[in-house]
């Protein structure tokens, strides 16, 4: 599909709430997905899975090889059990990464933090809070495994940066069991220079 279909797939299914199947470039998978709103280059939706909602994503539009709404009994079903009810639009300023990683900063919000090495094609994920920023990359203070926060945080660079997740169930019930985070709440360390 070409980027201005795409859009207008997101920018109709935003308006009407309604669930898409979407295809990723590089993912065999099929993700369904409630669309909330769309930049330029980037576009925020409600994850749903098993017919339950699972937190919101920032996700790049490139990335995008097929979206379309799904029109099945998933849509009656999701009404009927009052998932549609629940949905939310967080008020994410999704214009670019840095914005997305001020509301993340602000709101204290530990997320999923998906890359891709330009070099190697590999994908990684960080999980973990955002710590600062500069031009180029934002570090991200990550926890492991056994819920121990890292000594020092991970670099990303926006150009490698495919997906935010943030609100879902993992994150939201692992984040409850964490100690403190270490990162020094302070918003100047992440304003524009």
């Amino acid at each position: 599909m070409k980027k201005f279909e795409i859009t207008a797939v997101l920018q109709e299914a935003s308006r009407q709430t309604l669930l898409c199947r979407m295809f990723l470039k590089h993912d065999p998978n099929c993700y369904n997905c409630f669309p909330l709103k769309s930049s330029e280059d980037l576009f925020l939706y409600a994850e749903e899975e098993d017919f339950r909602l699972d937190g919101f994503v920032v996700r790049r539009l490139k990335d995008v090889v097929e979206i379309s709404s799904k029109e099945d009994i998933t849509n009656a079903i999701l009404e009927s059990e009052g998932v549609i009810s629940e949905l939310t639009r967080p008020d994410v300023d999704i214009a670019s990464w840095e914005t997305v990683f001020m509301y993340l900063y602000a709101n204290k919000m530990n997320a999923i933090f998906e890359s891709e090495d330009r070099n190697s094609g590999q994908i990684d994920y960080t999980i973990g809070r955002v710590e600062k920023k500069d031009d180029r990359y934002m570090y991200v203070r990550a926890f492991d495994a056994e819920g121990h926060w890292e000594e020092k945080p991970v670099r990303i660079a926006y150009s490698e940066l495919i997906s935010v997740s943030f609100g879902t169930r993992y994150v939201e019930i692992f984040s409850k069991y964490l100690p403190v985070c270490p990162v020094e709440h302070d918003i100047s360390l992440l304003e524009k220079k």
